[in-house]
């Protein structure tokens, strides 16, 4: 590595020139990262439910925000000539879910907005923990604009479950995987235009970690299935509260029952 970090602000813009190596995954820059993400959302829930019209406009504000910075990114890559148009276009995960969750949200629709939601909120922090944003000792522009897409997209699901703008319904988790498979046949359409990619980190392990040292698509399900059991725990965690408080009441009402 050079001693001195040679540079122009169009190298940090488009990430060229010597921006230096960094320290990685699990350096003192990530950890900091991952504090400041889960101190944001904790905080965040709870001034969204106590404030559940600035949850609404809070979100609707960022959802603009995520599709200007992400359609100004891909204008960024073309018009650079750093990719070309199909290789700009939206094919990782975290790029689609940050135009397509802003639209359905814009457009009030709610059909089909279960998987959106679980892949926005679940993408964003696993790309955001695994990602690669210090490979270089220097942030760069792109890495500073997806460090702050990846803060948006667990923040605009948390505005519509803490506003009530969307109720989850278990009935509706057939239809993530349904959605990941498509999601899969879409990059894998992605991977096959553009050689070399790997998007979905389909053609390569885009973790820093392979369980069993077998198909690295066996670490994926393992992983899907935590998430999944993640999910349905969350959704059923209100119903085990609510049947905990309605036996605490009927077994109140029994002993003063007695008393008398």
């Amino acid at each position: 590595m050079k001693n001195k970090l040679a540079f122009t602000f169009y190298d940090w813009l488009i990430e060229t020139g010597d921006l230096g190596v960094g320290k990685g995954l699990w350096s003192p820059l990530h950890f900091l990262f991952m504090g400041l993400l889960a101190a944001w959302l904790i905080a965040i829930w709870f001034i969204f439910k106590k404030h559940k019209q600035f949850a609404l406009k809070f979100t609707k504000f960022t959802c603009y925000v995520m599709i200007f910075f992400r359609l100004g990114r891909m204008l960024l890559l073309m018009f650079s000539g750093k990719e070309t148009v199909v290789q700009a276009l939206p094919w990782h995960l975290c790029h689609i879910m940050a135009i397509v969750f802003p639209c359905f949200y814009l457009s009030n629709t709610k059909k089909f907005f279960f998987p959106i939601l679980c892949v926005t909120f679940f993408g964003g922090i696993l790309t955001f923990l695994f990602g690669d944003y210090y490979k270089f000792s220097v942030l760069s522009f792109l890495q500073i604009e997806s460090l702050f897409l990846h803060f948006c997209m667990p923040t605009v699901v948390l505005g519509v479950l803490a506003s009530g703008w969307y109720k989850v319904k278990k009935s509706d988790i057939w239809q993530v995987p349904l959605f990941l498979l498509f999601l899969a046949c879409y990059a894998e359409l992605g991977n096959t235009l553009v050689p070399g990619s790997n998007y979905l980190f389909l053609r390569e392990n885009g973790l820093p970690f392979n369980l069993f040292n077998a198909h690295f698509y066996l670490t994926y399900l393992i992983l899907l299935v935590v998430i999944t059991i993640v999910v349905v725990l969350a959704m059923e965690l209100p119903t085990i509260k609510k049947n905990r408080d309605n036996k605490k009441f009927r077994r109140s009402v029994r002993q003063n029952l007695e008393l008398l």
